[in-house]
């Protein structure tokens, strides 16, 4: 979160002896690699590595100004997880490549009054951001134009993204200000496993808190689904992305062993992360091994396997990969600022995409020298 990324870059500028650390989003790489916080790996023989190691080779991994600075250790499709009994009580179906508005639709069919306390249809925050729907369509560098030299947050696929608040709005997805307070807007699992919402986003390092009974109890079976599409008939099959991404602090005294080690982590080492829902980014891996140990013991009584497997181990999916990265720390702050003051109905809809357009354009200028 925020804070542990705080104290992580303050560690590594004081001089604290951190050989290895892990980022977890494009923004936060480019931000290290420019504050020189991060080993560039070419002289370690990375490319031979990740072609020889890494599920896609090279074609998955992010390069900060077309260096390669960190390698991923996870693959990480993001989907949607959704009570499997409260869609069996209700008989519904989700569709095969459901769209946004059947999305829409299911939540407010799943919205309802229990025991006297409301239980809302969805969450519609995931990551710290509105649901991301233009994304899985569009692919990497979904936030730019194809040039690298604007935003593309006129793009109509990001109407869709805005169009869940609606769903707050009709009372079908949690309050914003309730994600807030309760600090539900970056994962909402916790009301998800206490039986508040019945669907959300979610990666498979979360079902570790759905095996976590004794500090999220619950009696219900989750169950899966892909990210819906924007519209009837549009393709939105990249839905992953290589993450969990190890650095090399560019301090460190143990360089040759800290890269010994990364090596392992990525390949042997693995495997030692699949109890905390790790998918392995390593192309060697037993992905049926790797499934039991994410799932647990006896994992029918909380999950739908099968579900998982075809969502979570989908052959079709792509990987998002992000290769511009002109001034993306401060687009995401820009897309974080506008999406609250949207969301506590200071602007329109219109005004929301339309000061996202104008700021992130005048951002990414002005690190062009433009």
């Amino acid at each position: 979160d925020e804070t542990g990324n705080t104290k992580l870059d303050t560690a590594l500028l004081s001089g604290e002896q951190i050989d290895l650390y892990f980022t977890y989003s494009v923004d936060g790489l480019k931000k290290r690699v420019e504050g020189g916080m991060m080993e560039p790996l070419a002289s370690y023989g990375v490319e031979d590595f990740a072609k020889e190691n890494i599920v896609g080779g090279l074609d998955g991994l992010v390069t900060i100004n077309d260096a390669l600075y960190a390698l991923p250790t996870a693959k990480e499709p993001v989907a949607m997880m959704l009570n499997k009994n409260m869609l069996d009580a209700l008989n519904i179906t989700i569709p095969e490549n459901w769209t946004v508005e059947q999305f829409s639709e299911i939540a407010k069919q799943l919205t309802a009054e229990v025991d006297g306390k409301k239980v809302y249809g969805t969450s519609v925050y995931y990551a710290g951001l509105p649901l991301d729907f233009a994304g899985p369509v569009l692919g990497g560098d979904s936030k730019y134009n194809a040039e690298g030299t604007a935003s593309n947050f006129d793009a109509p696929e990001f109407v869709a993204n805005a169009s869940v608040k609606a769903l707050i709005d009709n009372g079908s997805a949690l309050p914003y200000e309730e994600l807030i307070t309760r600090k539900l807007e970056t994962y909402a699992h916790p009301a998800f496993l206490a039986g508040e919402v019945g669907m959300m986003a979610f990666s498979a390092w979360m079902l570790r808190y759905v095996k976590d009974l004794e500090n999220f109890p619950h009696d219900f079976v989750a169950t899966f689904a892909p990210i819906p599409t924007t519209a009837e008939g549009v393709k939105n099959p990249y839905q992953a992305a290589l993450n969990n991404h190890l650095c090399m602090n560019s301090n460190t005294e143990y360089k040759d062993q800290a890269w010994q080690f990364m090596q392992y982590w990525i390949t042997e080492g693995s495997k030692y992360m699949y109890t905390a829902g790790k998918i392995p980014a390593w192309n060697k891996a037993d992905l049926e091994e790797a499934t039991k140990g994410i799932l647990g013991e006896n994992p029918e009584k909380l999950f739908d396997v099968a579900a998982y497997k075809k969502v979570m181990l989908n052959p079709e999916v792509l990987p998002i990969v992000d290769t511009i990265t002109v001034a993306y720390p401060q687009m995401m702050q820009i897309y974080k600022e506008e999406s609250e003051m949207y969301f506590l109905n200071v602007t329109t809809q219109e005004e929301y995409l339309a000061n996202l357009k104008e700021r992130c354009d005048a951002i990414i200028k002005e690190e062009l020298g433009q």
